[in-house]
């Protein structure tokens, strides 16, 4: 459970934009849980990722924007999203990657955690996709298919 203080400012900052007075319909609102909405706001728990891609669909910025790792708010979400899986192979290719193995050396992270990405068809947790996104100097948004633009932010 990775708790971040720059992700807890940053949510706090747009959840109180919500006109709405209790934090359950607040959570409503975005689509996520009350659970989820309290350790955010609260304490600064950074949510899996689907649950941040939710937040970030909802406020129509970038993951790294929300989890404050840029101040730069410009985001164009992409009309058609594009699977992580297909995106991840995308990249791959364009690293002459072609086993599982070989990207889990380059990037340091468990081949059992990428094998798992693609055969069960989910998403890393935020920490890997930074990782990720680091080493094919995309964004996490362009990693995720929610935009087109690939250049990192800055």
């Amino acid at each position: 459970m990775a708790i971040s203080l720059n992700f807890q400012n940053r949510f706090v900052e747009l959840a109180d934009e919500l006109n709405e007075k209790s934090k359950s319909q607040r959570a409503k609102i975005i689509g996520i849980s009350n659970t989820t909405y309290s350790n955010a706001y609260n304490y600064g728990i950074i949510p899996k990722t689907s649950s941040l891609i939710r937040i970030a669909d909802y406020f129509n910025i970038s993951i790294e924007y929300l989890i404050g790792n840029t101040d730069n708010e410009r985001f164009e979400k992409s009309l058609l999203t594009i699977p992580f899986k297909e995106r991840l192979t995308e990249l791959q290719k364009s690293k002459n990657i072609s086993t599982v193995y070989e990207l889990s050396q380059r990037v340091h992270i468990h081949r059992n955690n990428i094998a798992q990405w693609n055969k069960l068809n989910c998403i890393p947790l935020i920490d890997d996709l930074i990782i990720l996104a680091d080493y094919f100097k995309v964004s996490v948004d362009y990693l995720l298919g929610r935009t087109d633009d690939e250049t990192p932010y800055k």
